[in-house]
């Protein structure tokens, strides 16, 4: 009975490899789509994508993550670049985190209508931009935060702040994705 069980359990590690590599393929194009034909339209697209692959949130099991947990495979990422401002706690350049950790780094701020200053970390900034740009197609509502971070004027080295975090993010999940199936 516990080869059943084994078997059973790597079918379910074969087939959530095919559906990873799907999305990984669907990623890479709307990537393409947005970085080098400068089609932002499918921004959100990519964060539909980022979402169900690496952003948890509620009772949401993101596959890519699953996978690490399953296999107890877990690429780790190593931080580039000095931060803005050192935060106390929290990983600097240099350091290796995994991948939860790394969704859970702050991924933009900005000041909204009220004066407030609004921070994102990464998984809620591909959790809004995903259900709010059209890749959920609930895109009848914007909330002020990412509202103002989509219409800022913040632009990094030629392209949008909130696209280059978004570029960034993506680019380490796929190296991160590549990693974990031996690509």
């Amino acid at each position: 009975m516990a080869n059943n069980s084994a078997t059973r359990r790597n079918r379910e590690i074969d087939e959530m490899v095919i559906a990873l590599k799907r999305h990984l393929r669907v990623l890479e194009e709307y990537g393409r789509k947005v970085y080098s034909d400068g089609n932002a339209d499918y921004a959100g697209e990519i964060a539909g994508k980022l979402r169900l692959l690496v952003t948890k949130f509620g009772s949401n099991r993101p596959l890519l993550i699953e996978l690490m947990k399953k296999t107890g495979i877990e690429p780790l990422v190593t931080l580039g670049g000095p931060p803005i401002i050192q935060a106390p706690g929290k990983p600097t350049a240099g350091d290796k985190i995994n991948l939860s950790e790394y969704m859970n780094l702050d991924a933009v701020g900005i000041r909204i209508e009220s004066g407030e200053f609004v921070m994102l970390n990464k998984n809620q900034f591909v959790r809004a931009w995903a259900e709010q740009t059209g890749a959920s197609h609930e895109d009848w509502r914007m909330d002020h935060a990412l509202s103002a971070i989509l219409s800022s004027p913040i632009y990094i080295g030629g392209v949008h702040g909130a696209l280059r975090e978004l570029k960034d993010t993506t680019e380490t999940v796929l190296h991160i994705a590549h990693r974990f199936i031996g690509e």
